[in-house]
């Protein structure tokens, strides 16, 4: 259940960024499966009931269990990661591979080889525009080495 353990492993501030990375219907139908209803309210204090169901919703994905909440958690990352562009494309562009602003042709096979040396020196390079929380998330989500990120803390 890799993808659940990222979402699990997220700090709560990582977890409401992912969660508004998603268009608003894909949220909506998240919410009323996992039957996270928001309060009725009334006036504009839209942002703490989204604020209160983001954490539900947390605590329900770090529970998950099932192949279907993998696959679910695998897309709110990839949506959420098509948001850090820039991350993607400083991250390839250090590594030498050829992409278009953070996207490529290929599957990303070439993370599995990173070493912890050569992951140490990419979040040297991006630890100073980007947050070694989503540098580590990224390199997760693509399949670098458990060993390799270890040293990698949020």
């Amino acid at each position: 259940m890799q993808f659940v353990s990222m979402v699990a492993g997220m700090t709560e501030d990582t977890f409401a960024e992912v969660i508004s990375a998603s268009p608003r219907k894909i949220r909506e139908t998240l919410f009323a499966r996992l039957n996270i209803k928001a309060k009725k309210q009334i006036g504009l204090k839209v942002h703490g009931k989204l604020e209160e169901r983001t954490k539900k919703l947390h605590e329900r994905l770090k529970g998950a269990q099932t192949e279907q909440e993998n696959k679910l958690c695998e897309e709110l990352m990839r949506n959420w990661l098509f948001t850090k562009r820039p991350l993607l494309k400083a991250t390839l562009d250090h590594l030498g591979v050829k992409n278009d602003n953070g996207l490529v042709d290929e599957e990303p096979a070439f993370f599995k080889d990173l070493t912890s040396e050569k992951v140490n020196d990419l979040k040297g390079v991006l630890a100073a525009e980007h947050p070694v929380e989503h540098i580590k998330l990224y390199l997760e989500f693509v399949g670098v080495p458990g060993d390799a990120l270890s040293s990698l803390k949020n």
